[in-house]
């Protein structure tokens, strides 16, 4: 029989008889622990298993239920059992009625957002039908305006056994009106529980978020960053061929040692989940705080199976009243993983009582300016409904950085599978350019070409008479601000656009030209004219008649000037030619290989009537600039027309 599966996690006040009401259910006593059977209180997560038959859909249905204590100083550990509930068993004893951890079990639940559940008075074989009625109100009260308002309510006793059958069948109806969990290429989950079998290694225990897992499978440990192997699966104490999500899984893993490994820690597909030490969030503070949560301030923060110490700084704003919402940053004191839209829970520093809570936006962010405009801006497009826009604004973040189809799925809270079509919508609508081997956002570029327009007006204020910045040196800048190896294609890219001109060894800003003094700009008129006057077959630099009576220092200093001479083209190291005849002797060539389509140097020299000499060094620099290539012993031109 095909089967469903869902986790169940209890929740209430201490000794309000969820372990009774879960050992009733399932047969199974979830307090495991010696210190528990003492002291009569559930201290750590107990686990069980419930199935129930479901004949309207011919299936059955297993619910892994997972029981969480009560006690206040335990919160950390029941919102560690509440990770990836589908379904919540609020318990109320009718002797007691509403309180304290009630009504914080109540918002977790809430700020957990968790869909579907029902709320059980329990030990009603202890008071009479009124004490019951005036209960329930207790609890309508209690859960007015949350999540809980519409869950059924059920009087039980684990005692008498009064209750259960009808437990069970809310419990079937709400997993049968449950859609079942979408199905995930990534594997995750969260540990909650590490331990040793003798001859076998490291054990670890948890809720299956998404995915699904065998034996054989290479997970990764994250935030350790390790790799381990699956050995064997189990759920529920039985060895299964695998486990999926909505299952509780027990995993024997190789390569990972006890001592490396903590509950709070989550095993993932290798590559889905980043550490780091900055989430961005929304949070909403419950109205029942006294005072507003102050940007800076110290926090706990439970997500997944860990609690973490955090600094809450808020985003546009200087914190968050009491009923508000706000965007933050957590900046954790320690690298925890998050993805997408994940729940979270916010207590004090001292953790005694909950702040609040709030859902993931970007799980892997940076220290941001939070009270700039383009920092809010940005974490607001991250939050988008639209999944498109979601994943617009990651690769826009991402900058020239490498990413994954599995990296943007956790970023934006989608399938891998969905990345590509996402990708491709982007790049029809030509916000995509491909550079350095990878797919960048236009305004990427478009914010490193401003930079570097804006680096050489700077350089070229401070240093009026020299020639522009070095094009290596550029190059290399470029590759420090933005990523190694883009720094040629972002100054190709310019150049053709006309924004900088390269001019010999240098790159300038198309409008900058050298402030020459009156005695330097004669001699550079006078050499422009001689170089011209040469035609073809100008001397080398250093045997030029205007060259000849200057030091070396400033002949090397003219030299530098004459490479972004509008009038001179330098064509070999010490070689210059005036522009107008570079221009005839491109041309010329044009002409020749439009008659012949191929030619040969000896061609070239007889048209123009020039020396080998003169010609070749010529033609290597139409080489160079890809306006001719060369095919054995001959040329032909690719420079168009």
């Amino acid at each position: 029989m095909a089967g469903r599966f869902f986790i169940l996690g209890t929740a209430g006040h201490i000794d309000h008889g969820k372990s009774s009401l879960v050992k009733a259910l399932t047969g199974t006593d979830p307090d495991r622990l010696p210190e528990e059977k003492v002291r009569g209180m559930t201290i750590e997560l107990g686990f069980a298993r419930l199935a129930i038959d479901d004949p309207s859909h011919g299936e059955s249905i297993e619910i892994g239920v997972v029981d969480v204590p009560g006690h206040e100083r335990f919160v950390r550990t029941m919102v560690a059992g509440a990770n990836g509930i589908d379904v919540a068993m609020l318990v109320v004893a009718a002797d007691d009625g509403v309180m304290p951890q009630t009504r914080e079990h109540i918002e977790i639940l809430e700020l957990l957002a968790i869909p579907r559940g029902l709320i059980v008075l329990s030990k009603k074989d202890l008071v009479s039908a009124e004490r019951l009625g005036i209960i329930r109100a207790q609890i309508a009260d209690a859960v007015r305006g949350t999540c809980l308002a519409d869950w059924p309510m059920i009087d039980a006793s684990a005692r008498t056994l009064e209750g259960l059958d009808a437990i069970r069948t809310t419990l079937g109806g709400l997993t049968t009106l449950s859609a079942p969990r979408r199905k995930s290429a990534v594997f995750r989950l969260a540990i909650d529980r590490v331990f040793t079998i003798h001859g076998r290694g490291t054990v670890v225990t948890g809720s299956v978020l998404s995915g699904e897992i065998a034996p054989g499978a290479v997970l990764e440990l994250m935030p350790a960053g390790a790799t381990c192997r699956v050995r064997e699966v189990q759920s529920h104490g039985s060895v299964v061929d695998g486990a999926g999500s909505g299952q509780r899984a027990a995993l024997n893993l190789t390569g990972a040692e006890k001592s490396a490994v903590e509950r709070g820690m989550e095993l993932a597909t290798p590559g889905y989940l980043c550490p780091t030490r900055y989430v961005d969030a929304r949070v909403r503070v419950l109205a029942r705080h006294e005072k507003p949560v102050a940007s800076h301030s110290n926090v706990r923060v439970s997500i997944g199976t860990v609690e973490a110490m955090a600094r809450l700084v808020g985003i546009g704003c200087d914190g968050i009243a009491p009923g508000g919402t706000g965007f933050v940053q957590l900046r954790f004191h320690s690298p925890v993983v998050a993805a997408f839209g994940q729940r979270f829970i916010i207590r004090n520093e001292s953790a005694r009582t909950t702040i609040g809570g709030g859902e993931v936006v970007r799980p892997v962010s940076r220290r941001v300016r939070p009270m700039h405009g383009d920092t809010l801006a940005a974490i607001q497009r991250a939050a988008s409904a639209d999944s498109l826009d979601r994943t617009r604004e990651a690769v826009r973040r991402a900058g020239f950085a490498a990413w994954s189809s599995l990296r943007l799925a956790c970023e934006v809270g989608v399938e891998p599978s969905d990345v590509p079509a996402m990708i491709s919508q982007l790049s029809a609508a030509g916000e995509l350019v491909s550079i350095g081997g990878r797919d960048v956002h236009r305004e990427v570029i478009l914010e490193i070409e401003r930079r570097v327009e804006a680096y050489l007006r700077r350089h070229h204020a401070l240093r009026p008479g020299e020639p522009g910045v070095a094009k290596d040196r550029l190059t290399g800048w470029i590759g420090m601000k933005s990523s190694p190896g883009v720094g040629r294609e972002i100054v190709s890219r310019m150049e053709a656009a006309g924004i900088i001109a390269i001019r010999g060894p240098y790159a300038a800003h198309r409008d900058f030209r050298p402030a020459l003094s009156a005695e330097d700009a004669a001699i550079m008129a006078q050499l422009v004219k001689e170089i011209g006057e040469a035609g073809f077959d100008p001397p080398e630099w250093s045997k030029l008649r205007t060259i000849a009576p200057l030091s070396r220092q400033r002949a090397r200093a003219l030299e530098d000037l004459a490479k972004t001479e509008p009038g001179l083209i330098m064509y070999g190291a010490g070689a210059f030619i005036s522009t107008a005849a570079f221009v005839r002797f491109r041309d010329a060539v044009r002409e020749l290989s439009a008659k012949n389509k191929r030619f040969k140097l000896a061609d070239v020299r007889d048209r123009l009537g020039l020396t080998r000499r003169v010609v070749q060094p010529l033609l290597e620099h139409l080489d160079r600039l890809q306006l001719t290539r060369r095919v054995g012993d001959e040329r032909e031109w690719v420079g168009g027309t």
